[in-house]
C-alpha cells in the first residue's frame, strides 16, 4: 500500500493533519500548564512572605499555635520542618505521610538557598503538584517552611483539552482522506487504467487503451497501444516456439530441470516425474528444495553455487530401485539439471560384479578337492588300482560339479540382469500338470529316492499357462531336487522320507505346493532364502555341512517372478512347503 502513489499520498496528507493537531495539543497544554505553575509560584511566594513576617519573632510553640489558628491559604498545605528533617506540624495531617525529608533533594537545597519551588506529575493521584520550600528563623530556632499545592484545575483542563483534540484528530482525519481520494480520484485514475492494460499486456491478453484525460496521458496511451500490438505480434511467435520446444523435450527419454536463480522451478518435464517418482501435479513457480526431497539432488543443487559444473550417481528406491545419473550446469540466471536413467547399466555392472565375487567363491572346494586328488596321483604313482579309481571318479564328480555350477551361474546372471528373451525363450502355451508327472516319474528313477515315499494329488487333467517350457521346467525341477536331496540327507538309506506335490487353483493362478519332511529351513536362513550362494546345512556326527551352492531357489524364483508368478516358502520345517503360484492362460476375447 506504502509504496503506490495513492497510498502515500493518502498516507502523507493524514500524516500531517494528525502533526498539526498534536502539535497544537502539545503547545496549549504547556502553555496552560506553565501558565497554573507560574500562577501557584506568585501565590506561594506571596502566602511564605505573610508566614515569615509574622512568625519571625515567636518560638516554634508560638509559631505552630498561630499557624493552627491563621488561615493563610485555602489550597496550600502548610507543613514545618526541622533542620534535620524531621516534621514538627502539618495544616493537613490526614495527609501526612513522610516523617523526614532529610534524604529529599528539595529539602538539602532550601537549606542551602533562600528559596526553593518545584512542580512534578503524581501518577498514583493523576495530577499535578507544586512544592515550596523555605528557611524561616525563629526566636530559638530555625525551621523550613513547605508550602504543597494539588493543581487539579490543571489536570480537569488538560483531560478536556485532550478529548476534544482527540475528536478534531478524528474529524480532520476523515476530511484529508476525502482530499486525498479526491486528488488520486483527478490525477492518479488515468494513470491506474494504463497500469491495469500494461498488466493485462505482460499475461499475454488483449487490452483496450482508453485515449481519454490530458494530453500528457493520452499521448502515452498512444504510444503504448501501438507497442501492445507488436508485443502481441511477438509474443504469439514466441508462444509457437515455447510449444514446440516443450513438446520436444517432454519427449526425451532423459529428465530436465529448470531452476530460477531464487531456487523456483521454471521447467520440469514428465520423464523427470517419472524417474523421481513424482506424484503428477503442477511445480512451476515452487521452490526446488520444498519438492525434490532427494539428499543427493539437494547437495548438487548448493554445489552449483561454487561451482559452474557438478555431477552426482543418485539412487531411487521409492518403488523400483532406480541408479540415476545427474548431471548440474550453473547458468547465468539459473541452473540446469539432465537426468539420465542408468538403472540397466548399473544392474549388469551389479550382477557382472556379484557373479565373479560368487563364483571365486565357489569354485574354490571343487577346484581344491581337484588339485589335491592331483597331487595324491602325482606322488604316488605305484597306488593300488582300486584307490586310484576312487581319485579319478572324485575328479570327475567335481568336474561334473564345476560344469554345472558355471551352467547355473551364467543363468541366473542372464535372469537378474532382466534378459528374458534369452533365459526365457518364446512364450507358449505350457501345461503344469504334464511338466509336474515328468518330473515325478523322472525323480523316482533315480536310485538315491528309492526309500523316499511320494504323494502326488494332481486332480486336474489341464493346467495351461503362457510361459516357457524348459524355464518352468527347471524352476519347478529345482524346487524338487531340492526336497529330494535334503529328505535323502535326513534319512539316508532308511525308510520314512516323503515328499508331497500338490496342484491347486482359485480364479486367477495355479498354486503348485512342494514339501518335504527332510532336514527343513534353519531358522536364520528364512527371509533370505531365495537369494543366491544360500544354502541348507545337515549335521552328520557332530559336524555339519552344507548341501549344493545355493543357486537352485534363486533361479526358481527368477524364473516364477518373470513369468508374473509368487514363490514362498510357507514352512520352514516339519514339513517344509514350498508354493508357487502361477498366472492362469488368459481367455482370447
Amino acid at each position: 500500500m506504502m509504496k503506490s502513489i495513492k497510498g502515500q499520498i493518502v498516507f502523507f496528507t493524514v500524516f500531517l493533519v494528525l502533526l498539526t493537531i498534536c502539535s497544537s495539543w502539545y503547545l496549549s497544554s504547556k502553555a496552560f500548564q506553565n501558565s497554573l505553575i507560574n500562577q501557584a509560584f506568585e501565590e506561594q511566594s506571596l502566602t511564605l512572605e505573610n508566614i515569615e513576617k509574622s512568625i519571625a519573632k515567636l518560638n516554634r510553640s508560638e509559631a505552630i499555635r498561630f499557624l493552627a489558628q491563621k488561615n493563610f491559604a485555602h489550597s496550600d498545605r502548610i507543613s514545618l520542618y526541622d533542620l534535620t528533617g524531621k516534621i514538627i506540624w502539618d495544616s493537613k495531617p490526614e495527609k501526612a505521610k513522610i516523617e523526614y525529608l532529610s534524604g529529599s533533594a528539595d529539602f538539602q537545597r532550601a537549606l542551602k538557598e533562600p528559596l526553593v519551588f518545584d512542580s512534578i506529575y503524581n501518577r498514583a493521584k493523576r495530577t499535578y503538584l507544586t512544592h515550596m520550600l523555605k528557611k524561616i528563623s525563629l526566636s530559638d530556632e530555625e525551621l523550613i517552611v513547605v508550602l504543597s499545592r494539588s493543581l487539579n484545575l490543571l489536570t480537569s483542563v488538560k483531560g478536556g483539552l485532550n478529548l476534544y483534540f482527540f475528536l478534531l484528530m478524528l474529524i480532520l482525519s476523515f476530511f484529508a482522506v476525502l482530499l486525498s481520494h479526491f486528488i488520486i480520484r483527478k490525477i492518479l485514475t488515468p494513470l491506474e487504467e494504463l497500469s491495469g492494460v500494461a498488466s493485462k499486456l505482460a499475461e499475454g491478453k488483449e487490452a483496450r487503451f482508453s485515449l481519454i484525460g490530458p494530453p500528457e496521458i493520452s499521448n502515452l496511451a498512444k504510444s503504448l497501444r501501438e507497442m501492445a500490438e507488436n508485443l502481441q505480434n511477438t509474443l504469439k511467435l514466441l508462444n509457437q516456439q515455447r510449444n514446440n520446444l516443450k513438446q520436444l523435450i517432454d519427449y526425451l527419454p532423459a529428465g530436465v530441470i529448470l531452476i530460477d536463480s531464487e531456487g523456483k522451478i521454471l521447467y520440469l518435464n514428465k520423464s523427470t516425474i517419472d524417474m523421481l517418482d513424482m506424484a503428477q501435479g503442477d511445480y512451476i513457480n515452487k521452490l526446488f528444495i520444498g519438492i525434490i526431497g532427494l539428499p543427493k539432488l539437494i547437495e548438487l543443487y548448493d554445489e552449483l553455487k561454487e561451482r559452474s559444473e557438478a555431477e552426482s550417481t543418485i539412487e531411487v528406491t521409492n518403488q523400483n530401485k532406480r541408479y540415476l545419473n545427474c548431471k548440474a550446469k550453473r547458468l547465468e540466471k539459473g541452473y540446469l539439471f539432465l537426468i539420465t536413467d542408468t538403472t540397466d547399466q548399473k544392474q549388469m555392472e551389479i550382477a557382472r560384479r556379484n557373479f565373479i565375487a560368487d563364483a571365486s567363491h565357489e569354485f574354490q572346494t571343487p577346484l581344491t578337492v581337484i588339485k589335491a586328488a592331483t597331487e595324491i596321483l602325482a606322488c604316488n604313482p605305484n597306488m593300488e588300482t582300486s584307490e586310484r579309481e576312487k581319485l579319478l571318479q572324485k575328479i570327475a564328480e567335481q568336474q561334473d560339479r564345476l560344469s554345472r555350477l558355471v551352467d547355473d551361474l551364467l543363468y541366473l546372471a542372464k535372469l537378474e540382469s532382466q534378459q528374458t528373451t534369452i533365459t526365457m525363450g518364446e512364450r507358449e502355451t505350457v501345461d503344469i500338470v504334464s511338466i509336474l508327472k515328468d518330473l515325478v516319474s523322472e525323480y523316482k528313477g533315480y536310485p538315491q529316492v528309492r526309500y523316499i515315499e511320494w504323494k502326488v494329488d494332481i486332480p486336474f487333467s489341464r493346467a495351461p499357462i503362457e510361459a516357457s517350457y524348459d524355464a518352468i521346467k527347471k524352476a519347478l525341477g529345482n524346487i524338487i531336487d531340492n526336497a529330494v536331496k535334503y529328505t535323502q540327507q535326513k534319512f539316508k538309506d532308511q525308510k520314512g522320507g516323503l515328499i508331497c506335490i500338490s496342484l491347486d487353483e482359485n480364479k486367477n493362478f495355479w498354486h503348485v505346493s512342494i514339501s518335504d519332511n527332510g532336514v527343513g529351513v534353519p531358522s536364520n536362513m528364512t527371509e533370505d532364502i531365495f537369494a543366491r550362494f544360500k544354502r541348507g546345512s545337515f549335521k552328520t556326527g557332530y559336524r555339519e555341512k552344507s548341501a549344493g551352492y545355493g543357486l537352485g531357489l534363486a533361479i526358481a524364483k527368477n524364473i516364477i517372478e518373470g513369468h508374473g508368478g509368487i514363490i514362498e516358502l510357507k514352512s520352514p520345517i516339519d514339513p517344509t512347503t514350498f508354493l508357487v503360484s502361477l498366472p492362469k492362460l488368459r481367455k482370447k476375447d
